[in-house]
C-alpha cells in the first residue's frame, strides 16, 4: 500500500505492488487496508469482523467505506472477495454494481484524494496518519 504526499496534494495508490494474488496474501492485503483505513477516517469506515466461537483472530468480514454518496464495499462471501461501489443521492441507494477488484481500489483511490482535498479534517487526518 503506497500513500505518498505529493506539494499540496495527496496520492492515493491503494493498488500497487501491494496487491498480491492467493488467498492468504488476499486476506493480509484486506487486513491492512482495514486498519489504515479505520485509524485514518474513523466516521467514514466500518469495519466488520468474524466471530468465531473460541477464535483468538477476527479476521475482516467486510470493509465499507462511505463518502458524498458514494459507498465502497469490499465483503469476504463464500469464501472469497467482492469489490462493490454503490451510489446514492440523499440516502436513497440508485445503483449497485459488482466490480472487479483493482478498479474498486482505483475508484476508491480516487475518491479518497477528492475526498481529502475537499475536507480539511479528512486531510490533516490522512496526513497525521501516513507520516
Amino acid at each position: 500500500m503506497k500513500w505518498t504526499l505529493m506539494g499540496e496534494d495527496i496520492l492515493f495508490d491503494l493498488n500497487a505492488a501491494s496487491w498480491r494474488h492467493g488467498h492468504a496474501d488476499e486476506l493480509a492485503y484486506v487486513e491492512a487496508l482495514a486498519v489504515r483505513l479505520e485509524k485514518s477516517l474513523p466516521d467514514l469506515v466500518r469495519i466488520e469482523r468474524e466471530h468465531k466461537l473460541f477464535s483468538k483472530e477476527h479476521p475482516v468480514a467486510k470493509v465499507e467505506v462511505a463518502m458524498d454518496g458514494d459507498t465502497f464495499v469490499l465483503a469476504k462471501e463464500s469464501g472469497r472477495l467482492v469489490a462493490r461501489r454503490a451510489k446514492a443521492v440523499r440516502g436513497i441507494v440508485l445503483s449497485t454494481k459488482v466490480i472487479p477488484m483493482m478498479d474498486w481500489l482505483n475508484e476508491l483511490s480516487e475518491a479518497l484524494s477528492a475526498y481529502a482535498k475537499e475536507h480539511d479534517h479528512a486531510r490533516q487526518s490522512l496526513e497525521d496518519f501516513l507520516l
